[in-house]
C-alpha cells in the first residue's frame, strides 16, 4: 500500500476569487488510462482551477450614425463585436497536473515534434467539437461563495504562459502560468442564495 501523501490539485489561494472549470475536450478523453500519470495521460482533476487573475472580455454592441433632418442619431446594429481572447492565470500545482493539462490540449492543436494536429492520430470524428468545450468561471465573494458565473462556448486554448515564481506576502513561494482562450459565446448569469444551497 503506497503512503504517498495526496494533495489537492485544487489550488486554494488566500487572494484567489475565481473559479474555473471544465470538461476535458472529448479527443483528450481516455477512460481507460486517464487515472495513471503519464505522458500520454491528462488527470481529469486537473480541470478545476483555482484562479488569482483573470480578464473577462468587453461587451460590445456598436452604434451607427443616421441622418435625420440635419442632424444625426444614433441606433444600434443590434450585433455584437468577435470576442478577442480571454487571458487567465493559476497556481501550478505541486505535479504540475494542471499546467500539463492546457499543454496537452494546445499541444494537440499544433504537435510539439510533428508540427501537426492530432500527431496521434487519437479517434476523432472531423467535429470542431473534438477539441472544444465550455469553459466556466465563477466569481466568489469573501466567503468563497459563487456570485456569478461566465460560462465560454465552444473554448480552446491559444497561448500557454511561461513559468514564473511568485514570493507571496506571507512568504509562501508558488510556481504560476496561465493561458489565453478563443471562444464563440460569452453567457452571464447572477447565482442566488437558493443556488448555493444546491451547490456549495
Amino acid at each position: 500500500m503506497s503512503t504517498e501523501v495526496k494533495q489537492s490539485y485544487f489550488n486554494q489561494a488566500t487572494q484567489d476569487k475565481f473559479l474555473m472549470v471544465f470538461d476535458i475536450p472529448v479527443i483528450l478523453k481516455d477512460d481507460q488510462t486517464q487515472y495513471n500519470r503519464k505522458n500520454s495521460t491528462v488527470i481529469p482533476d486537473s480541470v478545476q482551477y483555482s484562479l488569482f487573475k483573470t480578464a473577462i472580455p468587453d461587451v460590445t454592441v456598436k452604434g451607427v450614425e443616421v441622418r435625420n433632418v440635419g442632424s444625426t442619431l444614433y441606433l444600434s446594429t443590434h450585433s455584437k463585436d468577435s470576442f478577442p481572447p480571454t487571458s487567465v492565470d493559476f497556481a501550478v500545482d505541486n505535479g504540475y497536473n494542471n499546467y500539463w493539462c492546457i499543454f496537452k490540449w494546445i499541444n494537440l492543436l499544433h504537435d510539439q515534434k510533428t508540427g501537426q494536429y492530432n500527431s496521434d492520430n487519437l479517434p476523432v470524428d472531423q467535429s470542431y467539437s473534438d477539441y472544444q468545450t465550455n469553459i466556466t468561471i465563477f466569481g466568489l465573494d469573501e466567503f468563497g461563495k459563487k456570485r456569478i458565473k461566465w460560462t465560454f462556448t465552444k473554448a480552446f486554448p491559444t497561448t500557454l504562459k511561461g513559468l514564473t515564481f511568485d514570493q507571496q506576502a506571507e512568504g509562501d513561494m508558488r510556481i504560476i502560468s496561465g493561458f489565453d482562450f478563443l471562444f464563440s459565446q460569452m453567457h452571464v448569469e447572477l447565482l442566488s442564495e437558493e443556488l448555493f444551497k444546491e451547490h456549495p
